[in-house]
């Protein structure tokens, strides 16, 4: 689909549909150990569906989220070099919905990459979190000086061009995008396959990708069977998000070399994503 007869704006989602995205977000790493991948199998995506979740995720940034209100938020967090919960909790939800743009970018468009201003942007706001979660006071100040210009007026006017100036993935393009990481999860989770933290964390970048991609969708085109992939797929991501967690506090206590130190993943990921993985592939070859 062009950029001449794509547009951000129209059709415009509903409500619930707004609601339906925010909420499948919050759940995405939810763990259900009992959560099984659908027996009946998912459609693959077409076009205009393509075109459908990569609008939608622009509209709830853009309906989520008040550049001002932004802007005063990161500001008094900043000068009280802390955030109050409910302050952290706002936070969170607005970069919630910058990172969820960010994946409908490497899912759904025809360069499979992300806006650097959107990218780096996110990546602020993640570095400033982390400071105020922690307690970093000089870091929070510093970082929210710096998060409060970024956010100054023209900045979304910036990012909303860079993200309707990019194209809509062709089928064809999206289907090699999913083939290529569908191989790399594959050759990451075979019998004798090691890792180190970083090729790890690489790996679940995929899964939350494929996640926040049927998330979206599910929003748009309810069915049993999205939900059901939902839910298996909520499952590999809080699984391999506690696990990571544990990988970075050991790299803090310097009981980790996160770039060196080879591990075999654990059965309870591996199993899943081969499981997803296989799946996918034969779909792929029945469709084709």
């Amino acid at each position: 689909m062009s950029c001449s007869s794509f547009s951000l704006e129209f059709p415009q989602a509903t409500q619930a549909q707004l609601a339906a995205l925010m909420q499948n977000i919050l759940d995405d790493d939810e763990i259900d150990l009992e959560a099984c991948y659908p027996t009946k199998p998912v459609p693959e995506f077409t076009a205009a569906e393509l075109a459908d979740c990569y609008r939608l995720a622009w509209q709830l940034l853009a309906s989520g989220v008040s550049a001002s209100a932004a802007r005063r938020l990161v500001a008094s967090i900043a000068i009280r070099c802390s955030a109050t919960p409910e302050q952290a909790t706002s936070f969170k939800l607005i970069r919630a919905r910058f990172k969820h743009m960010r994946f409908a970018c490497t899912n759904c468009s025809e360069q499979h990459s992300y806006p650097e201003i959107l990218h780096s942007t996110t990546r602020l706001m993640g570095d400033f979190q982390d400071a105020f979660k922690h307690g970093r006071r000089i870091r929070t100040l510093k970082l929210g000086i710096k998060l409060w210009y970024r956010l100054q007026t023209g900045f979304f006017e910036v990012l909303r061009k860079n993200i309707a100036d990019a194209q809509t993935s062709t089928i064809e393009s999206f289907q090699r995008h999913l083939a290529a990481e569908n191989q790399h999860l594959a050759d990451a989770t075979q019998e004798g396959a090691y890792l180190t933290a970083r090729q790890f964390h690489d790996l679940r970048k995929i899964i939350s990708r494929r996640t926040a991609l049927n998330d979206t969708r599910r929003a748009l085109y309810p069915s049993p069977e999205l939900d059901a992939l939902s839910f298996y797929l909520a499952t590999i991501n809080g699984l391999m998000g506690d696990m990571h967690d544990d990988l970075v506090l050991k790299r803090i206590r310097n009981e980790l070399d996160y770039d060196k130190q080879l591990f075999k993943l654990p059965d309870e990921i591996a199993s899943r994503i081969r499981t997803f993985v296989m799946t996918q592939q034969n779909l792929h070859k029945l469709c084709v």
